[in-house]
């Protein structure tokens, strides 16, 4: 995927940074956390004064009271409450040399205990040698679901994708993406219909998930007859509930096949915005939506990300900030490419497209649509922030109207079940793989306290509120060392 000078250099920094940064002694103590209270996310359910023994890492006993092993360390959770660790379902760890030594602890403080990476600028290989040293605890990081392999027209968005322009070349590359081992294949934005439907179905024939972008040629109903298993980010849908959607479509696809300027492309796209909120219409996105959910298409929200468009940044001296890389935030703060190709009628139609975008979120909830909690966190993202971002999104849900325990769903329950993981259901359950976090407060009655986790166990490996601090004590001192 990414050409040789790159991909060796960008190895040689792995090999430098990331390893030696987070190499983690993978024997650790048995874990039991007595007296505490599980909740059952999916339930709204909670089961009071229950002991938990982990055992390496699987959890291995549950119950009132037992004798535990003399040997496991022990944390009284008389007041807290257990769930299941968090996940973020889209973010890009992989778009810089040394990013995992601030994106892996960063998940943990924030008790995010599993991430999906939707595409990097790191070789395939290398990639999953840091996963591999993840699952067997000599790295310290959040369970990683490598499902980055995004397909895009030539000449591509971003670094690195693979390329098809015909359906020959995608059948060509799904069986790459298969011999290299990826999760999933992930559709992007400018494929042709015939080269997606391609792409699609070699997927399928291959055993791999479809997930990604809708194409911009590509109308929703066409991509949930294909089989797409997982849409990133949501502003198809609302476009899918627009009177007008399949005249956007065909202006966009009559220019590009006229080999338009690339000016004239992104034009059409900028006037979408307007169009969808002339024509966005209930009853139909009521049917749209019950499309969606009968098919069973997972999205991949990321409403988070419009704060960046509105402006809604934190301050240079915000805590947050002061965790991220100086260069990081140096680059952060210079024009953006996004940014500057937003029209001024994009600009002044922001905040009725972005309340739109959210009204209809509520229906696609109500609707059935399962929902799979993510942020688009990256250091090639301003202001989106690996482990902030995707509390920030939860918030976000609630605030447009779903309750604490269904925002918690789509960041416990549904993701491990969507990935097929077979020692993860989102359950607190005998047999699980213990990644897990103590609260202080019922998350039922708030997500608040998910801002301060009492404890993270990740992998089995106990962190308790001394190692988160220490965490991000660490760093801090590395960001002010390197200004």
């Amino acid at each position: 995927m990414i050409g040789g000078a790159i991909k060796s250099t960008i190895s040689r920094a792995i090999l430098c940074c990331v390893y030696l940064t987070f190499a983690a002694d993978s024997a650790h103590a048995d874990v039991v956390i007595e007296n505490v209270n599980i909740v059952d996310v999916e339930n709204g359910e909670i089961t009071e004064h229950q002991t938990v023994l982990i055992e390496g890492n699987r959890i291995t006993r549950i119950a009132e009271r037992f004798e535990p092993p003399v040997t496991a360390e022990r944390i009284d959770g008389e007041g807290k409450f257990l769930i299941p660790g968090l996940w973020d379902s889209h973010v890009h760890i992989f778009s810089s040399p040394n990013e995992p030594d601030t994106a892996l602890p960063l998940y943990l403080m924030h008790g995010i205990t599993g991430v999906r990476d939707m595409g990097a600028l790191w070789p395939i290989e290398d990639q999953q040698a840091l996963q591999a040293k993840i699952e067997t605890g000599t790295v310290l990081g959040p369970r990683l679901i490598l499902s980055g392999a995004w397909v895009d027209a030539r000449p591509g968005s971003w670094p690195g994708m693979f390329l098809a322009d015909t359906p020959a070349e995608a059948r060509k590359v799904v069986a790459q993406i298969e011999e290299e081992g990826w999760a999933a294949v992930k559709s992007y934005s400018m494929l042709d219909e015939a080269t997606y439907l391609a792409l699609a179905e070699a997927s399928e024939g291959a055993g791999l998930r479809i997930v990604g972008h809708i194409p911009e040629r590509v109308g929703l109903e066409t991509a949930i007859a294909a089989g797409q298993d997982g849409m990133e980010h949501f502003g198809r849908i609302p476009m899918a509930c627009s009177t007008a959607e399949d005249r956007m479509i065909g202006e966009l696809r009559a220019a590009m096949e006229r080999e338009a300027a690339r000016e004239e492309v992104f034009a059409i796209m900028a006037s979408r915005n307007r169009i969808i909120l002339e024509s966005w219409d209930e009853q139909l996105c009521l049917r749209v939506l019950a499309q969606v959910a009968s098919a069973g298409l997972h999205v991949s929200p990321t409403l988070v990300v419009a704060d960046f468009y509105l402006g809604n940044w934190p301050s240079a001296d915000a805590p947050r900030m002061q965790l991220i890389p100086p260069q990081v935030r140096e680059a952060w703060g210079r024009p953006d490419f996004r940014l500057q190709a937003m029209t001024d009628e994009v600009r002044g139609l922001a905040q009725e497209s972005i309340a739109l975008d959210r009204k209809t979120f509520l229906l696609a909830h109500r609707a059935g649509v399962p929902i799979l909690a993510s942020s688009d966190a990256s250091f090639a993202n301003p202001y989106l922030f690996h482990g902030f971002s995707l509390l920030d999104e939860l918030d976000l849900y609630v605030e447009i109207g779903l309750t604490p325990r269904e925002a918690l769903y789509t960041a416990t329950v549904a993701p491990p079940r969507f990935f097929e993981l077979g020692d993860q259901d989102g359950t607190v359950a005998i047999g699980r793989r213990a990644d897990l976090v103590l609260l202080d407060a019922n998350p039922l009655e708030g997500l608040e306290t998910l801002r301060e986790p009492h404890a993270v166990i990740v992998n089995g490996r106990l962190l308790d509120s001394e190692a988160l601090a220490a965490m991000g004590a660490d760093l801090r001192e590395k960001a002010r060392s390197d200004e």
